[in-house]
């Protein structure tokens, strides 16, 4: 799981990443489940609503609330109703992010706190170090807060340095649950990138990002990544302003350097300014992979601007025929809600899914610390096929042993499914260590066809429940 950081991260680059560690709390999981009614569960959420990227973080609680309202029409789980009673602004404030996670624990006393859809996930270790079930939108490394003890995080470059043993050791805190799973490493080498370089048979590609510290790790990610697998990286510039002043050089440096892919660790806006450079520098076609921005209204605000942009995703794609039983869900409930299908929806309405499933694991009689291990001992979790699966009881707080991504590319204006196969979305690989190339000995596609043989490394599915 260890390149999604770097392909989602880019946002949280934007704010200066601060680190809270609070330590000697008791455990939620010695209490009498807070939040919990004999009707109702009440849950409270925090999104940077207002963020640097112009992003729609705020859709994350109309995921959240489309999935309980379906659930609730249902009658609940064991009789009782889910209540999002809080949905709070951290404003993109790394302070603002642990005042708001403490709101939720100490003063309005949530079941769990979901969904949490910030640039940065300050509030980790305070939540990691109370037991509180918390799930959000993994773009942060720092939903590996706890490793092992709340405060530690994952050290930085796992397993980058080829030859050299696994460097990653120990998991995550059990009760912190991305929607992808809830390990990140920015700095180690990327697969998404550079399998798209593959696929479009370039040479010479160019890495781009900001000047903050988190953009600048992603790109290191990238640019071993796109070593590994034997690109030339032509150029790179990893200090950029947040003003983009001075790209026009970066365009005539890479023009110079006969660059046809860019792949950078920045927002849309950024990238559809690069790509204007380099039009104006005469490199009209050069492809894009960006991190962000697989959202309708990129669409709508860019259109033809951003032909030739490329997106690794970890969900199948909203354009997919035939979608899957979990994906035709959500699209139904968020269009019954009146709200848009985005990402940060999609991701609320997984992390709502994931509660579900916990507290009807955990029975009649649950709490915090039941829920908590109860999602822990799910093996094959996919949101019922929207993504890839994870296998909580094992990789889902460390790095895991394969990595999918399904991709879209923008083609004349819309977003197009690529380099999948009919019914398999996601391309699939061994991760922790990488392989050193894309080919079939390495390479298998995801949901695998009946009778197929996966490699040992891949998740096997063993017990994900079914959304009712």
């Amino acid at each position: 799981m260890g390149w999604k950081a770097a392909s989602r991260a880019f946002v949280a680059a934007l704010v200066v990443a601060g680190t809270v560690v609070v330590a000697g709390a008791v455990p939620a999981g010695a209490q009498q489940a807070p939040g919990v009614t004999s009707t109702t569960i009440d849950v409270g959420g925090m999104a940077g609503i207002e963020n640097f990227v112009g992003q729609p973080y705020a859709s994350g609680f109309d995921g959240v609330q489309a999935y309980f309202n379906y659930i609730n029409a249902k009658g609940g789980v064991f009789n009782h109703k889910f209540r999002l009673v809080a949905k709070l602004d951290d404003q993109d404030s790394p302070s603002t992010d642990l005042i708001q996670a403490r709101s939720l624990v100490e003063e309005k006393h949530v079941f769990a706190v979901l969904p949490v859809i910030v640039d940065n996930f300050s509030a980790g270790s305070y939540l990691a170090s109370k037991g509180v079930p918390t799930f959000g939108w993994n773009i942060n490394t720092q939903w590996a807060s706890g490793n092992p003890t709340p405060g530690s995080a994952f050290p930085s470059g796992c397993n980058a340095t080829p030859g050299l043993p696994n460097q990653c050791t120990g998991k995550g805190a059990p009760n912190l649950f991305g929607e992808k799973g809830s390990f990140l490493c920015l700095d180690c080498p990327q697969e998404a990138p550079a399998f798209i370089a593959q696929q479009l048979g370039v040479k010479n590609v160019a890495v781009m990002a900001y000047t903050v510290p988190q953009s600048a790790q992603c790109a290191t990610g990238m640019i071993a990544g796109f070593k590994k697998f034997g690109f030339n990286v032509a150029f790179s510039d990893t200090s950029i302003p947040i003003s983009l002043a001075n790209i026009s050089s970066d365009a005539d440096q890479m023009k110079a350097k006969n660059v046809t892919f860019v792949g950078t660790c920045m927002d849309v806006k950024g990238n559809a300014m690069i790509a204007q450079a380099l039009q104006r520098a005469g490199v009209p076609n050069a492809k894009f992979y960006a991190p962000q921005g697989y959202d309708p209204q990129t669409l709508k605000k860019y259109g033809n601007q951003i032909n030739g942009f490329y997106f690794g995703i970890d969900f199948i794609p909203f354009e997919t025929p035939n979608a899957t039983p979990g994906m035709k869900l959500f699209t139904q409930q968020m269009k019954k809600l009146g709200k848009p299908i985005n990402e940060q929806a999609l991701s609320g309405w997984i992390n709502a899914d994931l509660l579900y499933k916990g507290i009807k694991a955990a029975g009649p009689g649950f709490t915090q610390q039941s829920v908590v291990s109860a999602i822990n001992h799910i093996n094959g979790y996919t949101a019922d096929g929207i993504r890839p699966p994870i296998n909580w009881e094992v990789d889902g707080h460390q790095p895991g042993h394969e990595t999918c991504t399904a991709y879209v590319a923008v083609i004349n204006g819309k977003f197009k499914p690529v380099f999948g196969k009919p019914g398999q979305p996601f391309a699939c690989t061994q991760d922790f260590p990488l392989p050193s190339t894309f080919d079939s000995s390495t390479l298998y596609y995801r949901p695998p066809t009946p009778g197929e043989q996966l490699p040992s490394t891949a998740t096997v599915p063993t017990s994900s429940p079914l959304t009712p």
